[in-house]
């Protein structure tokens, strides 16, 4: 447990870290590291991410336990493990657990360099013109030849008997298929491109090109990832063992763990995934390519384009049903209740959905605070967004259903959010232009 001379040295580092504009991540470098894997929405800023847990890290025990119940794609994992830290994440969308589990296995590098060849001479070699997927809309996604080269890709990564390897295929080629799709890459919803558009880029995308260039690219990235790692396990005098359990998981109804955490580092989606960041439908196409034998996923996730942000939080909307369940979040959060009761009831239906997010939130909550330790540190990242130009305040919320929980805000700092991709403007499109990282402790 930290004593107050410890906890006041962490604020002086805190007010540092705020000053000199790391937060905003102006200088970070995205030329060379493993986070460009997959382009997944909303993701953390590393720079940003290391720093708070670098100031925190003198309060935590060595090997600290973190977790991520909302991990996306497993930023704030990496930032932990570069600290030594044994990790531990999980996330409603197959996806994302595909992605985090690429980013954090120890590969032999060896095998993971022989056994990619071995897909890349096995493409060269196919001269099939079977397409191995179907699915509804595809010819409007994919054109023929891209789908031609996707199914060699995919016939080449099932060839691959190791399953950690398969993994990191289906990453490559998800991100192949993300820029080398019929969809616009301009938002994270799921929008065809013009048709001239479609046929200018007929010519120019080269999928087998693109899935090579970027497989070796990924690899050298994978490489210096774990270079860091080393220099981390060095320092420990050779005893780190990276431990990162990587699971499918619905934090609204569970956390797939047993284990107690000293650290939660994390940024819960800022509303109902319909309308603010569309996670799901921005992995709806690759996964119509990817095995389904290599996802775990219960339910069932292709079902439609809006299926897995259907079922994250705030995603199922019965007015019945969330009246009954915010009237429990809304006694417990003043900032809530105030904001709720300052809108005209002619325009509270425009509002159902924010209710059924915060209270699909407070759930996880619950869930969440059950596996931490009592005098855990937990950092949260959450954004104020808009809906029907009025600002809602996740960050005092957030602030007020910790409180409740007897856990008090430690510490806070902003960031600007730098590069944006903004939706098209409509009632509810997300007009953020920065972050609240609120840092919560108990002192016990």
């Amino acid at each position: 447990m930290a004593n107050k001379e410890t906890l006041d040295i962490v604020r002086h580092q805190l007010d540092a870290i705020r000053k000199n504009g790391v937060l905003d991540g102006e200088n970070a470098d995205r030329s060379e590291n493993l986070h460009r894997l997959f382009a997944y929405p909303a993701m953390m800023v590393p720079m940003a991410q290391y720093a708070i847990i670098k100031a925190i890290s003198t309060c935590l025990p060595p090997k600290a336990m973190a977790i991520d119940p909302f991990m996306g794609s497993g930023t704030s994992l990496m930032s932990c493990m570069e600290f030594g830290f044994r990790v531990f994440g999980q996330d409603i969308n197959p996806l994302a657990v595909l992605l985090t589990k690429a980013k954090v296995y120890k590969y032999d590098m060896k095998s993971l360099r022989s056994k990619c060849q071995i897909v890349l001479d096995s493409i060269r070699d196919d001269k099939s013109v079977h397409i191995d997927v179907g699915f509804h809309n595809i010819d409007k996604w994919f054109n023929h030849n891209t789908q031609v080269d996707l199914s060699k890709i995919r016939r080449a990564i099932n060839n691959i008997n190791d399953s950690a390897i398969r993994c990191f295929l289906w990453i490559i080629m998800a991100e192949v298929i993300r820029t080398g799709s019929n969809d616009r890459t301009s938002t994270f919803k799921l929008h065809c491109r013009e048709k001239s558009d479609i046929e200018h880029r007929k010519d120019i995308i080269n999928i087998l090109k693109n899935f090579s260039t970027l497989l070796q690219r990924s690899i050298d990235d994978i490489e210096t990832y774990w270079s860091k790692i080393q220099v981390v396990k060095e320092s420990m005098g050779g005893c780190y063992m990276p431990n990162a359990e990587i699971v499918w998981g619905d934090t609204k109804n569970n956390i797939n763990t047993t284990k107690k955490f000293d650290l939660l580092v994390s940024s819960p989606p800022y509303g109902d995934n319909h309308t603010t960041v569309t996670y799901g439908q921005t992995s709806f196409l690759p996964l119509q390519w990817i095995d389904s034998s290599d996802i775990d996923c219960p339910f069932d996730y292709l079902k439609t384009t809006q299926e897995i942000d259907r079922q994250s939080l705030g995603g199922t909307l019965n007015r019945k049903e969330v009246l009954r369940d915010s009237d429990c979040v809304l006694k417990k959060s003043e900032s809530l209740r105030e904001f709720y009761e300052s809108i005209p009831d002619e325009e509270k239906n425009k509002y159902l959905k924010t209710l059924s997010f915060i209270t699909d939130f407070d759930k996880s909550l619950d869930k969440i605070v059950a596996v931490m330790k009592d005098d855990a540190f937990y950092i949260w990242t959450i954004g104020n967004r808009f809906v029907g130009n009025r600002e809602i305040p996740n960050d005092q919320i957030l602030i007020d259903l910790m409180a409740v929980r007897d856990i008090p805000l430690f510490e806070r700092a902003e960031r600007q959010i730098l590069n944006k991709k903004q939706a098209p403007k409509n009632n509810f499109s997300n007009t953020m232009e920065k972050e609240h990282i609120l840092i919560f402790h108990r002192s016990v």
